[in-house]
């Protein structure tokens, strides 16, 4: 009875270091396609219209010439070429942000919350900035990497 037990115990063990060893598999081929970019935010107290070099667009405008395709989940091609690269946004602080991709306005995220903008492939340059109005602000980034198709980009915007 002891032995019939025992080789229980051995199979659930094998079974479970089996399933372990599975996951670590998966997450480290997940990890081989994803950059995450965690960033605490810096306070500037400067007051007055100063023109912010990290910010091209500050309104949200549409380009007629755009030249970004929808991801593969909206329709876009599922070849590598061609293929946008998605920005995965992390709000870990209680403020607005608001979110930029190559410099260019693309939303602004709730206190806690999340939002994906979506780049065209290459290097992208990420920014975030959280205004007071007092006039002065605080600023994640801004951060370059290399973004290719159907990969994304993790970035974490804390206090």
């Amino acid at each position: 009875m002891r032995n019939k037990y025992l080789g229980i115990a051995t199979s659930l063990l094998a079974v479970a270091l089996l399933c372990a060893y599975g996951v670590s598999a998966q997450t480290a081929r997940q990890q081989g396609k994803k950059q995450t970019i965690e960033l605490k935010g810096q306070k500037v107290t400067t007051r007055g219209a100063e023109k912010d070099p990290n910010i091209i667009s500050d309104s949200p405008v549409n380009d007629p010439n755009a030249k970004i395709d929808p991801p593969p989940a909206k329709g876009g091609p599922v070849s590598r070429g061609g293929a946008a690269c998605e920005v995965r946004f992390d709000n870990s602080t209680k403020l607005f942000i608001k979110v930029y991709i190559d410099g260019k306005y693309r939303g602004t995220i709730g206190p806690y919350d999340d939002a994906i903008g979506y780049a065209i492939p290459g290097e992208t340059r990420v920014y975030a900035r959280a205004d007071f109005d007092d006039g002065s602000y605080v600023y994640w980034g801004p951060k370059t990497y290399d973004c290719n198709s159907g990969q994304y980009i993790y970035f974490k915007m804390t206090n």
